[in-house]
């Protein structure tokens, strides 16, 4: 009951909730009263349906009794009859297999749709439980799905509208796309940016206010040249972005149809009843509107299931909400972490509820990520027949996605576990795993009840006739013992193990980086080793000629040598030569210099009787100034 109890956050609108409950009525008023032509009287008078008063009807507090003389309301068109499909199909019987089969209780889903899920669940959950395991009834299950999800919004539908038509002739001028669009994804709590749409819208209108309201005469006058350059830029680039986003949507449309082909046990019966551009156009919206999602090839198996139900406007609103609310859109973003969440909650589950089957798989090596991964992926659309499938999501918009896909694959692994345990080679395990592992439930000897309650025939890996026990495989998904507090230990390992594993590769990312710095390192040293390398081979040719040059300089040396000791010979014989030169030198230098001191001591004696006589000059002179004033004094 996660999902229900979740979906009570959000408020849908009492537009959108009205028109759930009033086409439950006339689907209930249909079947009650056996209008079949309801639809007919509905056109002939404008949409203006007769009201008829029912027993039932008047427990609907939230609307008064339907007495009124009429009710406008838009009715989907009749489902075209193809007799040629399997009966209980969609060849547009009004009754379904299993309404056949078990008679609907008309009060307990009035409850559901006027009131809301959440408030059935608060009050009898048990019965609410009961009810879907039980089987959604095939007429009504597409408003109680919109109920279950809260998916109605006529703004996404609005969307749609307008996303199916881009690239088409019928394309809308002018259109308000980015801002709706955005205004959706916010109610939806998609994760989007409004900085874009506002800028987009306040650029053009601030400058248009700027240019208008400037008082100011003075203002520089644009370039009318630089002007027109700046508006033909502006035109190139605008008509390059629309050449590219058609080239880009060309390959998108392209892609979506290759993809369409038959690839499901239903695919055919989709075909005959007209679904393909139905199914085109959701794909297409839905990869415009989720660019972080695209188109994954798979997103059909998912889609298809729901345009069985409603239309297509609707269908695309139940799978924006199925993305966000019910976190389908994690296992197609990005690294794709919802899938490997649920693959891991997938693993853990076996290993507590079956320790031997996931011991016997474990040591062959084959883990859920080899047979598990298209389970998830595609809502086991890609191997069940239609009446499962919508088993499948009667369950997931009741108890939330993981909830759902782990208690059908587990449901799968128990009823199949002597088989598997049988079984040794990996090969054999992996190819039963992925192709034979539902046709345990194959009902071998159906009666008319059985083929009634399968409502669609075949497989995409087996006989057309096969009939499926949809209730047993319900029955089963139900009783696996799984509980909220299993799945949040699970997710708490699963994000211990997932920071593990990012603290483990940022450590490899670490060891590369210094693996890449010593390998730069070693390959430096390798080439300083080779530069010395080649400085020691120049060395060594140096050395060489070293040698060679030292050689030359040791015969010169003892060349020099011999030429030295005959020197000394020379020298020894001169000596006694050189000092008898030197004596008489010397002696004739002391014999000069005798004569010089003799000479000088003359010259001394002149010179103190030459000073004598001056003195005595002087004094003679002195008495002769001094007479004349001794003679005058007298």
């Amino acid at each position: 009951m996660k999902a229900i109890e979740e979906g009570a956050e959000h408020n849908v609108g009492r537009p959108a909730r009205n028109s759930l409950k009033e086409r439950f009525k006339l689907l209930r008023l249909r079947e009650e009263v056996g209008m079949t032509s309801l639809e007919h009287d509905a056109q002939a008078e404008d949409g203006a349906i007769p009201a008829v008063a029912s027993p039932d009807a008047v427990d609907d507090k939230d609307q008064p009794p339907l007495m009124s003389p009429t009710i406008q309301m838009p009715l989907s068109p009749a489902p075209t009859i193809n007799e040629h499909l399997p009966p209980g199909t969609v060849s547009g019987f009004s009754v379904a297999a299993e309404d056949s089969a078990v008679p609907i209780d008309w009060d307990f889903w009035q409850t559901v749709v006027n009131g809301g899920p959440q408030a059935v669940a608060r009050t009898s959950p048990e019965e609410l439980t009961t009810a879907i395991a039980g089987g959604i009834p095939s007429t009504i299950r597409g408003v109680i799905w919109q109920v279950l999800a809260s998916s109605k919004n006529e703004d996404l539908e609005t969307v749609y509208n307008e996303l199916k038509l881009r690239g088409t002739k019928d394309e809308l001028p002018g259109s308000s796309l980015p801002a709706a669009q955005h205004e959706v994804k916010e109610k939806e709590s998609t994760a989007s940016s409004r900085s874009s749409i506002r800028s987009e819208k306040s650029t053009p209108a601030t400058s248009t206010n700027v240019a208008v309201n400037s008082p100011s005469p003075s203002v520089d006058r644009v370039d009318p040249i630089q002007e027109a350059r700046v508006h033909a830029q502006a035109a190139t680039d605008r008509a390059k972005r629309a050449k590219e986003d058609a080239a880009a949507l060309g390959k998108l449309e392209k892609m979506i149809r290759r993809d369409m082909g038959s690839r499901t046990s239903y695919s055919k019966y989709a075909a005959a009843a007209g679904f393909q551009d139905g199914l085109f156009n959701v794909c297409k919206a839905y990869a415009l509107f989720d660019e972080a999602v695209g188109y994954p090839q798979g997103m059909n198996f998912i889609i298809m299931p729901i345009l069985f139900t409603m239309p297509e406007e609707e269908a695309f609103c139940l799978l924006v909400r199925l993305m966000n609310k019910y976190q389908l859109r994690e296992m197609f973003i990005h690294d794709m972490p919802g899938l490997h969440l649920h693959l891991f909650q997938f693993e853990r589950l076996l290993e507590d509820l079956e320790p031997a089957l996931y011991v016997h798989l474990n040591r062959r090596s084959v883990t859920p990520k080899l047979y598990a991964t298209q389970w998830f992926l595609t809502l086991f659309a890609y191997r069940l027949p239609l009446q499962l499938v919508m088993r499948v999501f009667d369950l997931i918009l009741c108890e939330g996605l993981e909830g759902a896909i782990l208690k059908f694959g587990m449901a799968l692994m128990q009823k199949n576990v002597e088989t598997l345990l049988a079984m040794n080679d990996m090969q054999a395990l992996t190819n039963y795993l992925k192709e034979k592992l539902f046709d345990a439930y194959i009902d071998s000897s159906p009666n008319s009840k059985s083929i009634l309650e399968s409502g669609f025939f075949g497989s995409s890996g087996g006989s057309e006739n096969d009939i499926y026990r949809a209730d047993l495989l319900v029955q089963d998904a139900c009783s696996v013992k799984l509980t909220p507090e299993m799945l949040t230990r699970y997710t708490s390992e699963w994000e211990e193990k997932t920071k593990a594993e990012r603290a483990r590769e940022t450590e490899l990312e670490n060891l590369r980086t210094d693996t890449a710095t010593k390998a730069s390192q070693i390959r430096s040293l390798e080439q300083r080793a080779e530069k010395s390398d080649a400085e020691h081979i120049e060395i060594a040719n140096e050395l060489v000629k070293l040698k060679v040059e030292n050689q030359d300089l040791v015969d010169e040396n003892e060349s020099l040598k011999g030429q030295v000791e005959e020197l000394r010979k020379v020298a020894a014989s001169e000596a006694a030569n050189v000092e008898e030169r030197m004596r008489e030198g010397t002696e004739k230098v002391m014999q000069r210099n005798i004569e010089v001191q003799n000479e000088n001591r003359h010259m001394e004696e002149q010179m103190a009787e030459m000073e004598r006589e001056l003195v005595e000059m002087k004094m003679k002179y002195a008495e002769v100034c001094c007479l004349p004033r001794w003679y005058a004094r007298g």
